[in-house]
């Protein structure tokens, strides 16, 4: 009785969060993610899919899907911010990865438009759910950052990087500048096909100035000005191809790297923080270790392939006969899909 007397009323059990069904075409993606709930995702990222859905056609929709897919799997091992000694990456973990998304998704606006970098604020604002613009201004460091990624002016702490965007918004029409006939303006296709495989990243996609990797680049361009790093020899680790690619052999340039430089990390680290430059041409699937060689040689030569001539040399780079492969119009009177030493 006396526990009839002090038992509380029964109180109204809370009404549960109705489930919510992410439509199939976004589970990976949102398994990819792994920092928002399933109600969020539908309110913040699948509002921004959708807009890029109506426009795009289903090829492209799908690409952009694995892209964005593919850098939150690069997000997953990173520490937002990168390079920001003493920034607290547990409390931007979750906010970097809605970023991640944003940046790539205002990128593809922006490329099917042809609208130029005077266009991205109103792309921003236009794009992004209230709810996730606010999210996203809540954090003034995150919301320079993302500016900063696309526009490429400044520091944007690591975003471009894990992104690994791969087009740039298309450069404003002069005012008064009459319009090009479509049959005029249409892109003419590729008389290499090889190079169609291939991605090469622009230069304003490259890291910001400060990340580490840069001290590479320029410890190798001295080495190369110096002599003491030899190149467009039989068996050198760094090769210029007939086209002016500069091939740098992995891992034996960065173990070189390590013995001038002497750092506190291993040569694999160093091989790392060069990848993460985005200076390297790479395969459509993502692999930027390339293979190349020269006619009769009797193994191919494995490494980074980058095709700006103003990071390593002075001038014009010293074109030789080294072959990368699938990519170097070929020169020795074989088929394309044979290698260079298949007659050896």
């Amino acid at each position: 009785m006396l526990k009839s007397w002090f038992s509380r009323p029964n109180k109204a059990a809370p009404t549960p969060t109705p489930a919510t069904a992410i439509p199939p075409i976004y589970a990976p993606l949102f398994r990819a993610d792994g920092t928002l709930r399933a109600d969020q995702f539908e309110r913040q990222v699948v509002p921004i899919l959708e807009q890029v859905r109506k426009v795009a056609s289903d090829a492209d929709f799908q690409a952009l899907l694995a892209t964005i897919t593919a850098a939150l799997g690069r997000a997953a091992n990173t520490r937002f911010p990168l390079d920001r000694p003493g920034a607290d990456y547990r409390r931007f973990e979750t906010i970097y990865n809605y970023a991640v998304i944003v940046v790539i998704t205002t990128q593809w606006w922006l490329h099917h438009h042809k609208r130029g970098l005077e266009a991205l604020e109103d792309t921003l604002t236009t794009a992004i759910p209230a709810e996730g613009l606010a999210r996203l201004k809540r954090e003034p460091a995150v919301w320079q950052d993302i500016r900063a990624c696309i526009t490429g002016e400044a520091a944007d702490g690591g975003l471009r990087q894990v992104a690994g965007i791969h087009w740039q918004p298309a450069a404003p029409a002069p005012s008064g500048t009459p319009p090009i006939p479509p049959s005029v303006s249409a892109p003419q296709p590729s008389t290499n096909k090889r190079c169609e495989r291939f991605l090469t990243p622009h230069r304003s996609q490259w890291a910001n100035p400060l990340t580490k990797g840069w001290v590479l680049v320029e410890t190798i361009r001295e080495g190369l000005r110096d002599g003491s790093l030899p190149y467009n020899r039989k068996q050198s680790w760094v090769q210029v191809d007939r086209e002016g690619r500069t091939f740098l052999q992995v891992p034996e340039v960065f173990e070189w790297c390590y013995e001038r430089l002497d750092p506190d990390v291993p040569p694999k680290t160093l091989v790392n923080q060069f990848g993460r430059l985005n200076i390297c041409t790479r395969t459509r699937k993502g692999q930027n270790l390339l293979r190349g060689g020269r006619r009769n040689q009797k193994a191919y030569q494995q490494g980074f392939v980058v095709e700006d001539p103003s990071l390593f040399w002075d001038g014009e780079p010293p074109a030789d006969q080294f072959y990368i492969r699938h990519l170097t119009r070929h020169g020795f009177g074989q088929s394309l899909q044979s290698p260079p030493d298949s007659a050896a």
